[in-house]
């Protein structure tokens, strides 16, 4: 069904009920199963990976971190993975600091998009951390189709990747849902520099004292 998205999360001990929520969706349902690579297989699969590492190279943030992998993206139904989600956990949206989605593509990465509570401390650490690895551009804008419900039903903080492209993403849409959307346009540094920045960005989110929302 589209409400079968696939969670795995890890718990830690200083504020183990506030929750850091972080993925992307199966898509390109339409083209076959060999493409999708760009959307959104590379989205979901460099958060994982980014969350595969901070695992197993030890790092233990003070919030737990939650991987998803929304289904039904596209489906138009009331049913979708971010509504069941939403409706599922809605009596702990109070406790989610942050949800981001990687939705834009996985060409290099530039920074990120974010709207909610938080933005002075979203471009401190921005500027202080990732502008290392030149992913420091910020964006008022975090919306993206599976975490739009947060926001919208709970106020948790949403955030988004903000990847290499035209203004109007040429790159992106030259493959969207055709037949090209295969690994062979997948540049594995771009991938890489996903993956850094987003496992940088959210352990950052989730290991702060005074992150991006009061959680009473």
């Amino acid at each position: 069904s589209y409400s079968n998205n696939l969670i795995f999360f890890f718990f830690f001990s200083t504020y183990p009920d506030q929750i850091v929520l972080a993925g992307g969706h199966i898509d390109s349902w339409d083209t076959g199963s060999q493409t999708g690579a760009n959307d959104d297989g590379g989205g979901f699969i460099s958060v994982f990976e980014a969350f595969r590492l901070l695992k197993e190279n030890g790092y233990r943030p003070k919030r737990t971190m939650r991987f998803i992998a929304w289904s039904g993206e596209e489906s138009g139904s009331e049913i979708d993975g971010a509504a069941q989600y939403a409706k599922t956990h809605a009596k702990e949206l109070s406790k989610h600091v942050a949800a981001f989605e990687s939705d834009l593509g996985s060409t290099k990465l530039l920074g990120f998009g974010h709207t909610g509570d938080g933005a002075d401390i979203v471009k401190s650490i921005l500027s202080q951390y990732l502008s290392i690895i030149g992913a420091d551009y910020y964006s008022p804008n975090g919306f993206s189709a599976d975490v739009e419900p947060l926001y919208n039903e709970g106020g948790v903080p949403i955030f988004n990747n903000y990847i290499q492209d035209t203004p109007d993403h040429e790159f992106y849409f030259r493959y969207h849902h055709t037949a090209g959307d295969s690994m062979t346009m997948m540049n594995p540094d771009d991938l890489d520099s996903n993956v850094v920045g987003i496992a940088s960005f959210l352990y950052i989110i989730a290991d702060l004292e005074q992150t991006v929302r009061t959680v009473v």
